[in-house]
């Protein structure tokens, strides 16, 4: 069954069936084209062209999807009234990362954010589960970027056309060498940079020709492996082993238990991804030439947006649907759990209302697109629905399996996309032979962690072929917990996979027991950790656990901690009064046209504009939920505590810091003390500050205060 905002359900355990054969084509028909090109390139030499002079964004124009109508979002870019085609809106980390349920619909803030959040469904090394993690959260080598069918796509700049071809999993695709570029991890330096442009519906340009940016290259599409019209945008390095690179290959991905899309938001191949690999948006907004020229539409300059969002601790009002056209809440698709080839099987699709329940009179404007990830292995016996297909709120569908595999469908409505579980297409049912259990490892005490029970055969692989009659028996050898059931029957088994959620009550490690008649089986361990997002190999996990346990930070509901995440400057006031123990006054008013007394906040922010740790704008305003920066942070702790700073700074405590900048005097204590974790001669200054930083740089403040203000190192002790 599937829910808006759901992608792809996690599955550590899909190795039992040939999952990845659209990943295998694709990876493995890359490797051919790049062997094969390296002899076409060696042969011409075309490697010559204008020297680099700035970028310009590979997408132009795009809609504000929030305010399209229920037709509008099935519009071509041909289609579009001129009217609703705006600058495409600016790549923003913060933005993706922000509390998706904590929008709300007709608020301009959270419009824009929304519409961010919908042009880019997945960021450079993200995951596929648009869960709000934003980067990093997976291996996504690129950034996905959804607009019309035919939206033009422009070379990002000046460089040689090194492939332009077609591949079962990028599609239609172009790749552009760009020599002489910035190098983005050492600025100063210039390298060989690859951008490419996948599942495009055309190409304008061949094999060694030279475009210049700004050039109109090919139009987007939906061609290879794409649910949807989108640019798959991407920057490889040089030394790269193909473009467009791909961080895993299918072995790495079976090997690691997950299929594609699973393996891809889990983050296999991440060190790969980082090594050829770079984040292609920052890449373009960190060289943008706003007097660029185009050419077959005018010059459309990025518009940077000041609207900042909205903290995510106050607002906590659920987002219901509000797309015009649509009627409904949500969408629900049922359909088997497994299908043999040769066989057709009914699926269903209900939709819903704000309750979850069937809505017998909802309806919609024009028609749904319903479509399986694989048609190779399963096909649909019609590619769309109307209202008057719903009977009751309910149509069904006919699926016709042809081939092993495995295929999800999705339903699509109004901008909307709705996934349903993954169908196992089978040949043959293996006998049953034994049971097993799979889990990642770890739990987080407290919240539910969902456990596979499997029925197995004699290979070990998931088999629907149980048929016993009994009871199956869950229970625990070691540690304490509830599971959500005890006992499961041959219904729960129909697939060989049952899921279960164990819910642990304290940090003591956990060991599973199955018992079916005479047949016990134990799981191997699992793990307490904080959060599970972040373990104990992250560098800053030891300022994180230390400061959990000291009450100053806590992680999100649903066991996470979001470490990239960035703070408002409300929030490092909080987080810093807190974990250096500060006292805060009651009864105060900060006087700023933007914040209010009541607030959580309230108390820190008074406290703090009475003491001169903060200052508001110009305008009155004090701009709470604006994202602090490095710098900004730094002035805030260090007046909090009132350490002794010497204002005169005589050299330039890194390259981006001037000796006569105001910030200077703190940016050199910092270094002085070691109290920022900086790597290299950079410090930039205003990159905003995440959870896992400010976390760090408190604790690194306890740590220097409790050993005398020596400078720190990981070797002091903290009590």
């Amino acid at each position: 069954m599937g829910k808006f905002r759901s992608h792809l359900k996690n599955s550590n355990v899909r190795e039992w069936i040939s999952l990845m054969v659209l990943l295998a084509v694709s990876v493995f028909s890359v490797n051919y084209r790049y062997e094969t090109h390296i002899l076409f390139t060696s042969l011409t030499g075309l490697d010559e062209h204008a020297a680099f002079d700035g970028t310009v964004m590979p997408i132009q124009e795009a809609p504000d999807w929030t305010h399209l109508t229920s037709a509008e979002y099935s519009m071509s870019y041909q289609e579009l009234p001129a009217s609703k085609l705006e600058p495409i809106s600016e790549y923003r980390t913060d933005y993706l990362t922000f509390d998706s349920d904590a929008l709300v619909w007709g608020n301009a803030t959270h419009d824009i954010i929304r519409n961010t959040k919908i042009t880019y469904p997945v960021p450079y090394a993200g995951s596929y589960e648009l869960n709000d993690c934003g980067e990093n959260c997976g291996s996504h080598p690129a950034v996905d970027i959804k607009v019309p069918e035919g939206t033009p796509v422009y070379s990002i700049a000046n460089g040689i056309v090194s492939e332009a071809g077609t591949s079962s999993g990028f599609g239609k695709y172009i790749v552009i060498k760009h020599n002489g570029a910035p190098d983005p991890n050492q600025p100063g330096q210039t390298t060989t940079l690859y951008s490419s442009y996948s599942h495009l519906s055309e190409f304008f340009v061949t094999e060694g020709a030279e475009v210049v940016k700004g050039e109109v290259i090919g139009q987007v599409g939906d061609t290879g492996t794409a649910t949807t019209y989108h640019l798959h945008f991407q920057l490889d390095t040089a030394d790269a082993p193909w473009h467009p690179y791909w961080p895993f290959t299918t072995a790495e991905a079976t090997a690691a238990g997950y299929d594609f899309w699973d393996a891809v938001s889990h983050g296999v191949g991440q060190d790969n991804l980082y090594r050829y690999t770079r984040n292609p948006l920052e890449f373009v907004q960190a060289h943008l030439d706003g007097d660029a020229t185009f050419t077959s539409t005018p010059i459309i300059s990025t518009v940077e947006s000041t609207i900042t969002p909205v903290e995510e601790e106050a607002v906590t009002e659920e987002v219901t649907s509000a797309v015009v056209g649509i009627d409904f809440t949500d969408l629900e698709i049922a359909t088997p759990a497994f299908i043999m080839p040769g066989q057709n099987q009914t699926i269903s699709i209900s939709l819903l209302d704000e309750n979850d329940e069937v809505k017998e009179d909802a309806s919609f404007d024009g028609e749904m697109s319903v479509t399986v990830s694989d048609e190779n292995s399963a096909r649909l016996n019609r590619s769309s629905v109307s209202t008057a297909d719903f009977d009751d709120g309910v149509a069904e569908l006919s699926l016709y399996a042809d081939r092993e595999g495995s295929v999800t469908v999705t339903a699509e409505i109004a901008g909307r996309e709705y996934y349903s579980s993954v169908v196992y297409v089978i040949a043959t049912i293996e006998p049953f032979a034994k049971f097993g259990v799979a889990h990642d490892g770890y739990f987080v005490p407290g919240k539910p962690e969902t456990i596979q029970i499997q029925a197995q055969d004699l290979n070990g692989n998931p088999t629907p072929g149980f048929y016993g009659d009994g009871p199956v028996e869950l229970s625990l050898v070691e540690g304490s917990g509830t599971f959500s059931k005890n006992s499961l029957g041959r219904e729960d088994l129909s697939t060989g996979i049952a899921e279960v959620e164990f819910t642990a009550d304290s940090e003591d490690d956990v060991i599973i027991q199955v018992t079916y008649g005479t047949k016990v089986i134990e799981s191997s361990t699992l793990e307490s950790r904080l959060f599970n997002d972040i373990s104990e190999v992250h560098e800053f996990y030891t300022a994180v656990s230390y400061l959990v346990q000291k009450g100053t930070v806590q992680g999100y509901p649903d066991g996470t901690f979001k470490p990239d995440n960035t703070v408002s400057r409300v929030e490092a006031l909080k987080f810093i009064f807190s974990g250096l123990d500060q006292n805060v006054s009651t009864g105060l008013t900060a006087h700023y046209s933007d914040t209010q007394s009541g607030e959580w906040y309230s108390d820190y922010l008074a406290t703090a504009s009475s003491i001169g740790v903060v200052q508001g704008y110009s305008d009155g305003s004090f701009k709470p939920t604006q994202g602090v920066n490095r710098v900004e942070f730094l002035k805030m702790i260090f007046s909090t505590v009132d350490v002794s700073i010497d204002p005169v700074v005589t050299e330039d405590p890194y390259e981006d810091v001037n000796n006569l900048s105001w910030y200077a005097p703190y940016v050199q204590y910092a270094k002085e003390k070691n109290l920022f974790p900086v790597s290299g001669q950079y410090f930039n200054p205003s990159d905003p500050m995440s959870r896992v930083e400010v976390a760090e740089v408190i604790y690194r403040m306890i740590t220097v205060n409790q050993n005398d203000g020596e400078s720190y190192n990981s070797l002091m002790k903290t009590e």
